[in-house]
C-alpha cells in the first residue's frame, strides 16, 4: 500500500537535509507541491518542522537554504554533553577544497569573451577546482541542455551583448549554489554581476584629450541600451552641459562590436569630412572597437591620419593587443582585473552564502599609445 504523500514530502526533505552542502537552496514549494501532490500548507509544515531542528535557514534576498550537516546538526551539543563546534561555512574540507564551476558562454567573435574565460578556467583549475565550459547559440537549446546536467557549485553566464532570457537565469540559479554573470547588466537580483561602467573611463579620455588641446571631441558607441553604455551615454550628455568652450558630438550606430561596426564608424567620419577632407572635430572616443588593427588600416584608406588629423582614445581593454594593436591610447579596464573580480565574487559567497548581492566594477585603468597628439594648426 503506497504511503501517503505527507510522510513521503518530509522523508525526501530529510534525505536532502543530510546530503545537503551549506548554502544549497531548497526546491521551491511549487515544485513540492506538484512532485508530492500535497497542498502549499503541507508544504510550509514540513519547512517549519526543518526549521525547527535547526536543518534550514532563511533570509530575506537570499531564500531558504540548508545550513549543511543533516541531522549532525540538529542538536547544538555532543553525545557526551560538551558543546558542538560550530560547522564550517564552506563544510568539510574534503567539501570545500573542490569545487565544480559551469562557464556558459554564448558561442560570438568577441576576443575579450574568450580570453576572459580561459583566464576564469586557469584561475579556477590551478585551485584544483572542477570546471566545464559550455557555449551555445540558442538559449532554448542551452536550458534544455541544463536541465540534464548536476548541480554546480557556481556558475559563470556571459551575455555578451545578448539578453539573458528570465527562464535560462532561473534554471542557473536554481542549478548553482553562486551564480555570476559577467557584465554589469543585472541589479537588484540575486547573482553576482561584474562589468565596466563606461561613464568614468568616457569621462578620463576627454579629460586626457583636453589636457592635449582639444576642443572639438566626438564620442562613438551604440544606440543598443546596454546599462554599461547607456550609463556612458548619460555621462556624455552631462559633459556637454559642464563643460565651457568644449564642442562635443555624439555618433551612434544600431551596431554591436562583432557586426560590421567598425567598418560603418569609418565611413560615417569620411562622409563628415569637408570638400577639404577635414573632420568637424580634432579627437574621437570610440567604444566597441574590437580588432585596432583594421580600425587603424581603415582611416589610413579614408584618408584621416592618426594623430596628425585626429587624435583617437579607444574605451576598451587595456591588456588585449588585438583592441591596441599596440598602437591605440586605451582607457577603460583590464581582463586580469575582471577575472580577479569573478573569481574574488564567487569565492567570497562561497565563504559567506548570506552576503549581500550587488555589482562589481572594475577599476579605470589607461595604456598610452602613439594615437594622442596636439590639434593640428
Amino acid at each position: 500500500m503506497r504511503s501517503s504523500p505527507q510522510p513521503d514530502l518530509e522523508q525526501f526533505l530529510d534525505h536532502l537535509a543530510h546530503e545537503a552542502r551549506p548554502g544549497d537552496r531548497l526546491p521551491t514549494i511549487r515544485e513540492l507541491m506538484k512532485r508530492f501532490g500535497v497542498s502549499q500548507v503541507l508544504v510550509q509544515r514540513a519547512f517549519q518542522g526543518l526549521k525547527d531542528r535547526g536543518l534550514i535557514d532563511s533570509r530575506v534576498g537570499r531564500g531558504t537554504y540548508f545550513r549543511g550537516g543533516g541531522a549532525r546538526s540538529s542538536a547544538p551539543f555532543s553525545e557526551d554533553g560538551g558543546q558542538r563546534p560550530a560547522p564550517s561555512p564552506l563544510g568539510t574540507a574534503a567539501q570545500s577544497s573542490v569545487k565544480s564551476v559551469l562557464l556558459l558562454r554564448r558561442s560570438i567573435s568577441i576576443a575579450r569573451g574568450r580570453v576572459l574565460v580561459e583566464g576564469l578556467q586557469r584561475r579556477l583549475a590551478a585551485e584544483g577546482h572542477r570546471v566545464l565550459e559550455l557555449s551555445y547559440t540558442d538559449s532554448d537549446h542551452a536550458l534544455t541542455v541544463l536541465k540534464g546536467l548536476p548541480r554546480f557549485d557556481a556558475c559563470v553566464v556571459q551575455s555578451t551583448f545578448q539578453p539573458i532570457p528570465i527562464a535560462l537565469l532561473a534554471a542557473l540559479r536554481d542549478k548553482c549554489e553562486v551564480l555570476a554573470v559577467d557584465g554589469a547588466a543585472l541589479v537588484g537580483a540575486d547573482v553576482e554581476a561584474v562589468g565596466t561602467e563606461w561613464g568614468e573611463p568616457l569621462a578620463a579620455a576627454i579629460e586626457q584629450l583636453m589636457q592635449r588641446g582639444h576642443r572639438r571631441i566626438a564620442y562613438a558607441t551604440t544606440t543598443h541600451p546596454f546599462l554599461a553604455t547607456q550609463l556612458g551615454r548619460r555621462r556624455w550628455a552631462s559633459l556637454q552641459h559642464t563643460l565651457p568652450g568644449v564642442e562635443l558630438t555624439e555618433i551612434t550606430q544600431d551596431l554591436l562590436p562583432h557586426e560590421d561596426y567598425t567598418t560603418r564608424l569609418v565611413q560615417r567620419l569620411q562622409a563628415s569630412a569637408d570638400a577639404s577632407g577635414a573632420l568637424p572635430f580634432t579627437a574621437l572616443v570610440a567604444w566597441g572597437i574590437e580588432d585596432g588593427a583594421l580600425f587603424q588600416r581603415l582611416l589610413t584608406l579614408a584618408g584621416i591620419a592618426v594623430p596628425a588629423r585626429l587624435s583617437v582614445v579607444l574605451l576598451g581593454r587595456t591588456d588585449l593587443a588585438s583592441e591596441h594593436s599596440d598602437f591605440f591610447d586605451v582607457v577603460g579596464c583590464s581582463v586580469a582585473d575582471q577575472v580577479e573580480a569573478l573569481h574574488g565574487a564567487i569565492a567570497a559567497r562561497w565563504a559567506d552564502a548570506g552576503r549581500p548581492y550587488g555589482v562589481h566594477l572594475t577599476p579605470v585603468v589607461r595604456r598610452a599609445g602613439a594615437s594622442v597628439a596636439e590639434p593640428a594648426a
